[in-house]
Formats: C-alpha cells, sequence, structure tokens
C-alpha cells in the first residue's frame, strides 16, 4: 500500500471546502432572509402609518362636526347660539355659558387639527377646508371675539399665536 493512500488529508480538505461552501450558502441565505424581514417590516409601518392617517382624519371630523350635530338635535341650543353669533353681549349668563361652552367645543377642534396639521397626520384638504371655515367665523362672528377674549389662555402656544392672528387680521 502506497503512503498516498494511507494519507487522510485529501479527505479532510475535501470535506474543508464542502462545509465552506455550506457555510457561506448559510450566510447568503441569512442575508436574503435579513432583507425579507425588513422590507416586510417596511411595509408593516407604511400600513400603520395610513391607517393612523385614516383614524386622525376621522377624530377631526368628529370633532368638527359634534358641535354641529348638537345644534341639529336642539332647536333651543341653536336659536341661543344663533343670537351669541350676533350680538353675545346681550345673551344672559346662562344662554353665555352654552355658547362659550359650544365655542370651546369649536375652538377644540380647530386645535386638534391645527396640531395633526402640523404632524402631517391629515390630508391638507380637510385642514384648509376646516380652517378656511373657523376663519370664516371669527371675521363675521362676534360671539367667537368675545369668546376668545375671555378664554385664550386655555389655548397654549404655538396654537394662541395662531389663533391671536386670525383675530387680529379680522379686526
Amino acid at each position: 500500500m502506497s503512503n498516498a493512500e494511507n494519507d487522510p488529508k485529501p479527505s479532510i480538505v475535501t470535506s474543508n471546502r464542502t462545509l465552506e461552501r455550506w457555510a457561506l450558502l448559510a450566510e447568503i441565505v441569512g442575508a436574503v432572509a435579513v432583507v425579507l424581514s425588513v422590507a416586510y417590516l417596511a411595509l408593516q409601518v407604511s400600513d400603520n402609518n395610513r391607517l393612523l392617517r385614516s383614524q386622525a382624519h376621522y377624530n377631526g371630523l368628529e370633532l368638527s362636526q359634534r358641535p354641529l350635530e348638537m345644534m341639529i338635535d336642539n332647536e333651543n341650543l341653536a336659536a341661543v347660539l344663533a343670537n351669541c353669533d350676533v350680538d353675545p353681549e346681550a345673551a344672559d349668563r346662562t344662554s353665555w355659558y352654552r355658547c362659550s361652552s359650544y365655542y370651546l367645543m369649536q375652538f377644540n377642534s380647530w386645535e386638534y387639527l391645527y396640531y395633526q396639521n402640523d404632524d402631517g397626520s391629515i390630508p391638507s384638504q380637510l385642514w384648509n377646508g376646516a380652517d378656511a371655515s373657523f376663519k370664516y367665523r371669527v371675521a363675521t362672528r362676534p360671539g367667537y371675539k368675545r369668546f376668545w377674549a375671555e378664554s385664550q389662555l386655555a389655548y397654549d402656544e404655538p396654537f394662541r399665536s395662531y389663533l391671536a392672528a386670525q383675530f387680529a387680521i379680522s379686526e
């Protein structure tokens, strides 16, 4: 028998090469799995962001519409508010309290939409329409001006300055 036949080195070398190939293949498969996992995670984050924007949109609509629904449901409240809008100084104490509470809900809605727009959480079209509507009310309804004069400290910056600028424009 020759020494070449008894020498175990060629089979060890072949075995090491095979093992190295399997290790390389495992690394490649692992890298592909990581890339696919990251892609899937990015897709999930995108879907979650879309869902959060949709929820913020719904919340904005809900907050904006609730005070209007109250007026539709309550004719007496609608009449009191109509009077407050035109001549808030003529409102008796109870009527002004009701109007002031209503205006508070309106301004809270405006504030919510302001910050959601600032965060990019609602469609710009929703903000533009709501903001224009609120600006119109500020410019044309004295009740909003009285409420602001009495309650502006309920709002913090930068929203307070934004509203102050809207009231300054309307005067």
